[in-house]
C-alpha cells in the first residue's frame, strides 16, 4: 500500500523590493502551512525579520507538487522602510521585477497599498474605519485576499483578475432570494476586481455532514430556481447551448498536446455532438439559472447554527447540475449519493415535471467540459511564473469528459 505523506509546511525564499528597487534575497526560512498561495505565515514573519510591513505579490518559484511543500520563492514588497539589516544572500535576479501583460494588478510593487486604500476609504464610507493593521491571507494568480480589523467586527478584502469578476454580482443575486446563503457585500469596484465583504463567523465545512448538506441544499436549489429565467446581467454565459461555439479552444493543438491521438478523435466527436446533448438537457425540464462555479464543502462555512456560501467569483448562468457534480466530487460516496437524491428531490418540487436525474447524468461531460475551460482560461490569462498551478488541469478535465460521453 503506497501512503501519501502530505507536507506540513514550506521553505521560503523572499526576494524583497522596496518604493521599486530591489534589496535583495533573504536566506531561506520554514514556515507552517504547506499551501503555496497561503501568504500569511510568510508575511507575519517577513514582517519581524525585516521590521516593516510586508506584502506577498506573487510567486516565482516552487518545488513542490500539487500547489504544496517544496521550496517556494516569493517576490514580497516592503510597503515601509525596513528597520532591521537583514542578511541578503546575493542570490536575488532582477529580471523578477521585469514587467508581464498579464501579471495581476496586486502582484505589482504598489499594488497591495492600492487596494488597501481603496478598501479602506470604503469602509471609512460605511462607517466601518479600520482598527488595526490589514493581514495578507492569500496571494496567488486568481486572488488576493486580506483580513481587515475593523469596528463591528473584522471584513474581508478580496481581489480578483477580470475573468473571475462575479463575487459581488453574484452575491447580490443570491440575497435578493436568501440574505443569510452569501456574504454581505460592504462595497465593489465598478469592474467587480475588488469586493469587500463582511465576515461570516465559523469554520469551512470540509467534514460536511448529511445534516450541513440537507440544510444547504434546499436553500440553494430555492434560490436557483426562483433566479431560472432571468437574464443575470453580468454574469458570464456558460449555458449549454454556447458551449459548442466555446469549445473550439479545446481544440486548438497547444490544449490537445498530450493527448494521444484516439483521445483527440473522440474529444473532436464530443464537441460536435454537443448541440444534440444540449437540446437533450434542454428536454429534462430543469432550467438553466446562476451556478456557483465551485460549489464544494470548503467554500461553505458554519458556526453550528448559520450555513454561508462564498466564494462566488466562478459564477456564471449555466446548468445547475454542473454544481452537485462539483459537490459529489468532494464528498465521500454516501454522502455524495445523499446530496444527488436530495438535490433532485429540491429540484422535481420546484419544477413539477422534470428530470433531474437525466439532466445530472447527460451535464456530467459537459460539467468537465466546463472545468477545462476555465482552467485554459486560468492559464491564458496569468504569466507563466504561476502557470505551475494549472499546468494540466485542462487535459485531466478533458480526459474525465471523454470518460462520461456515453451518457
Amino acid at each position: 500500500m503506497i501512503v501519501r505523506v502530505e507536507p506540513t509546511g514550506r521553505r521560503v525564499r523572499a526576494v524583497v523590493v522596496h518604493e521599486g528597487t530591489l534589496l535583495g534575497a533573504l536566506p531561506g526560512f520554514d514556515v507552517a502551512g504547506p499551501s503555496w498561495s497561503d501568504v500569511e505565515p510568510v508575511a507575519a514573519e517577513l514582517d519581524r525579520r525585516l521590521g516593516a510591513r510586508t506584502a506577498v505579490l506573487r510567486m516565482v518559484t516552487a518545488t513542490g507538487r500539487m500547489m504544496r511543500g517544496g521550496e517556494v520563492t516569493y517576490l514580497v514588497e516592503a510597503m515601509t522602510p525596513p528597520t532591521s539589516a537583514p542578511r541578503w544572500d546575493g542570490t536575488a535576479d532582477p529580471g523578477v521585477l521585469a514587467p508581464h501583460e498579464h501579471r495581476m494588478p496586486w502582484a505589482e510593487p504598489g499594488g497591495p497599498a492600492r487596494v488597501l486604500d481603496w478598501a479602506t476609504a470604503e469602509l471609512r464610507g460605511v462607517g466601518r474605519p479600520l482598527t488595526g493593521p490589514p493581514v495578507q491571507v492569500k496571494s496567488w494568480n486568481l486572488s488576493c485576499l486580506y483580513r481587515l480589523p475593523a469596528t463591528a467586527g473584522p471584513v474581508w478584502l478580496k481581489c480578483t483578475p477580470p475573468f473571475l469578476g462575479a463575487e459581488a454580482l453574484a452575491a447580490g443575486y443570491v440575497a435578493e432570494h436568501d440574505p443569510d446563503l452569501a456574504p454581505a457585500v460592504l462595497a465593489a469596484t465598478a469592474d467587480g476586481g475588488c469586493t469587500v465583504m463582511a465576515d461570516v463567523p465559523g469554520r469551512d465545512c470540509w467534514d460536511a455532514d448529511a445534516a450541513t448538506v440537507a440544510a444547504v441544499l434546499p436553500r440553494y436549489v430555492a434560490v436557483q430556481a426562483a433566479l431560472a429565467g432571468h437574464a443575470l446581467p453580468g454574469l458570464p454565459d456558460r449555458r449549454v447551448s454556447t458551449l459548442a461555439a466555446r469549445a473550439d479552444r479545446l481544440l486548438a493543438p497547444d490544449v490537445t498536446a498530450d493527448l494521444d491521438a484516439a483521445e483527440r478523435r473522440a474529444l473532436a466527436r464530443l464537441v460536435a455532438g454537443l448541440a444534440d446533448r444540449g437540446a437533450s438537457i434542454a428536454g429534462t425540464g430543469v432550467p438553466e439559472t446562476l451556478v456557483h462555479g465551485d460549489f464544494h464543502p470548503g467554500n461553505w462555512r458554519s458556526d453550528g447554527r448559520r450555513r454561508v456560501v462564498f466564494d462566488w467569483c466562478e459564477s456564471r448562468r449555466g446548468h445547475p447540475a454542473c454544481d452537485v457534480l462539483r459537490l459529489a466530487e468532494w464528498l465521500p460516496a454516501p454522502l455524495a449519493a445523499l446530496a444527488a437524491h436530495r438535490w433532485a428531490a429540491e429540484w422535481r418540487a420546484a419544477v413539477p415535471g422534470c428530470d433531474p436525474d437525466r439532466a445530472a447524468e447527460l451535464v456530467r461531460p459537459v460539467q468537465h467540459l466546463e472545468a477545462a475551460l476555465t482552467y485554459q482560461t486560468f492559464l491564458d490569462g496569468i504569466e507563466p511564473d504561476e502557470r505551475v498551478y494549472h499546468e494540466g488541469d485542462p487535459v485531466e478535465q478533458i480526459r474525465l469528459a471523454l470518460a462520461h460521453r456515453a451518457a
